[in-house]
């Protein structure tokens, strides 16, 4: 079993190696997130415009722009021009859709939405928030002679497949690849800023309206360490203390060492 495999069931010994390795990495979180903040550079983040409804002000599902966040020559910007350059139109890659994002359709998230369909007979399906997407439009999730289009499509993309995989799929591909590693390190940044519990992790600020402090890694240590053992009267729970058998009790998935140098021992 590899190495801090245990999270529901372990030993005291294995909590004070993850414990330790644990604080470590939070010390570490600071140069760890000018690596990745580099790195965000380098790749560069592409972002659409979309349109409002002029009454309501909703955002609409048209898009009208595209933003490119950083410099013209990081990897993403590269590709882009080099899209442009062979006639691609950078609307048409992605819908780049980032959660929790106000200005996005759906707030940034596409996800399914009941309808009900009746033809012969009413049929409970699921439809999509994005327009383009929506079963309905077919008359819901139905087989539909597909194969005719297909087929002649497929007599119209063979003389120009290659061609069309390198002006525009392979292009696409790379550019999507990149937008979503730039998305993954942006998540790594926000789960190494909720973790720190405090401060700020690149261009991102801890604030207690979205990260609970108790979700840090000194409060879930300490919270650990004095389940083990018994704090004292200045809140400091050392190693050597007496068990916590009051909260031990109701947790028997969490055992005691039984055999000499088993303290701090992750296996």
């Amino acid at each position: 079993m590899p190495s801090f495999s245990s999270q529901g069931y372990f030993r005291e010994g294995q909590w004070r190696a993850i414990r330790s390795f644990a604080l470590r990495e939070r010390r570490d979180f600071s140069t760890r997130s000018m690596v990745i903040t580099a790195e965000m550079q380098r790749i560069g983040k592409i972002e659409l415009l979309y349109g409002r409804d002029l009454i309501t002000g909703k955002v609409t599902q048209q898009r009208v722009g595209v933003v490119l966040e950083g410099s013209s020559t990081s990897s993403i910007g590269k590709l882009l021009t080099a899209y442009c350059a062979l006639g691609g139109n950078p609307l048409d890659i992605s819908m780049f859709l980032y959660p929790n994002n106000p200005d996005l359709p759906g707030e940034g998230s596409a996800y399914p939405k009941g309808f009900t369909y009746s033809l012969q007979g009413q049929e409970e399906d699921e439809d999509s928030n994005i327009d383009k997407y929506k079963p309905s439009r077919v008359g819901g999730t139905r087989e539909t002679p597909s194969e005719i289009t297909s087929a002649t499509m497929g007599l119209l993309r063979e003389p120009i497949i290659k061609e069309m995989y390198q002006k525009r799929i392979l292009l696409e591909e790379r550019i999507l690849k990149l937008a979503d590693l730039y998305e993954q390190l942006e998540e790594e940044q926000t789960l190494m800023l909720r973790g720190q519990g405090r401060g700020n992790i690149g261009q991102q600020a801890w604030s207690p309206e979205k990260y609970d402090k108790g979700h840090s890694i000194p409060c879930i240590v300490y919270l650990f360490d004095s389940t083990f053992r018994t704090a004292g009267t200045d809140g400091r729970v050392p190693a050597e203390s007496p068990l916590n058998m009051t909260n031990l009790g109701p947790l028997p998935q969490l055992l005691t060492d039984v055999l000499p140098g088993e303290g701090n021992n992750a296996l």
